[in-house]
């Protein structure tokens, strides 16, 4: 059993941790470790890689670097960062909840959340992307504006598209629909994912675009492309998307997307790097384990922002992004 989270980053979302005030046991420190290792070279998406990552997390054990935390938060903590020093995946990363971990293995049974990700609209198996923090944050609509000279701009803090946010998405694109120019500010935003597919990329194109190609290690693919079933007027005016280093993962993928398809233009400083998919695994009642199990690629290539981020067409530092963005757009 396993439930994918599109693009889901570590930096975007903040969670409430489960401990417990006693230490835990060594007995249960192995098998969290060991329960862990394995799932991840079972599961990682390169398997070479992950074998490399499994064998180092276990060699942390056999050092003793997990034993004598003061709780499972502490732990937790210790084992993430073990196994980013290695992997250099934001992606990858252990999670101290009990409601989560008891969610997910609720869902062992149904087969079909073996194969279906949050794009695919199974959104109702996790709270992510409607829970109060979704709500208190608009669900990443920070700002919608159209500034002096009839150009629009939106602020995402995160991306959050589903049944529940897909409104705001339409409202923000009716009021900046008749600008001369949209600017698209992604800066600082960490991610988050859609469980309707790539829709707000929909909104740029008037034709049937294939994004991303999504790939995994048993060589599964998956291409997202442009939904189908969006009747919303498109924008085709010029485009701009700010990024910097802290835009991570789902936001870099609509950045990367756009700017391949050549239908954007980037401005800023280059993306934080983070490609991967990654996809929960329960590890006990205690705790799930996050790990890349699938990576995009541009359809046909080996082409990726992994490790290396979205390049900028216009590089400037954080406080010239916007008026950089503005002067472009008179300037077309």
């Amino acid at each position: 059993m396993m439930m994918r989270i599109s693009f889901l980053s570590t930096l975007a979302i903040v969670f409430c941790f489960k401990t417990t005030a006693q230490p835990p046991s060594k007995s249960s420190v192995d098998k969290i470790v060991n329960t862990v290792a394995e799932k991840i070279e079972e599961h990682y998406v390169i398997a070479e890689k992950g074998a490399s990552i499994s064998a180092y997390f276990i060699e942390d054990l056999k050092k003793g670097r997990f034993y004598g935390t003061e709780n499972l938060k502490k732990l937790d903590s210790i084992m993430t960062v073990s196994l980013r020093e290695v992997s250099e995946d934001l992606h990858l990363y252990t999670w101290n909840n009990r409601e989560k971990a008891k969610e997910l293995k609720a869902y062992q049974s149904e087969e079909k959340a073996d194969k279906t990700s949050m794009e695919d609209g199974q959104e109702e198996v996790t709270s992510f992307f409607n829970d109060q923090k979704a709500y208190d944050s608009n669900f990443g609509f920070e700002k919608v504006e159209v500034l002096p000279g009839n150009i629009g701009f939106i602020k995402l803090s995160q991306i959050n598209i589903s049944t529940h946010s897909i409104y705001k998405l339409y409202a923000a694109m009716q009021l900046v629909e008749n600008t001369s120019g949209l600017i698209i500010d992604l800066r600082n935003n960490g991610g988050g994912g859609s469980t309707m597919g790539p829709v707000l990329e929909t909104f740029f194109f008037d034709k049937q675009v294939d994004f991303l190609e999504f790939r995994t290690r048993n060589g599964q693919t998956e291409i997202s492309s442009t939904v189908p079933w969006l009747m919303e007027k498109r924008y085709l005016k010029p485009l701009f998307v700010l990024i910097n280093n802290k835009t991570g993962s789902a936001a870099e993928a609509f950045a990367f997307a756009l700017q391949k398809a050549g239908r954007c233009k980037i401005v800023g400083t280059a993306s934080s790097g983070g490609a991967f998919m990654n996809t929960y695994f329960p590890v006990n009642d205690d705790f799930i384990v996050a790990i890349s199990t699938a990576a995009p690629f541009l359809p046909g290539t080996t082409e990726s922002w992994e490790g290396k981020g979205v390049q900028p067409d216009f590089s400037v530092n954080d406080d010239q992004a916007i008026t950089k963005a503005i002067e472009l757009i008179q300037g077309e």
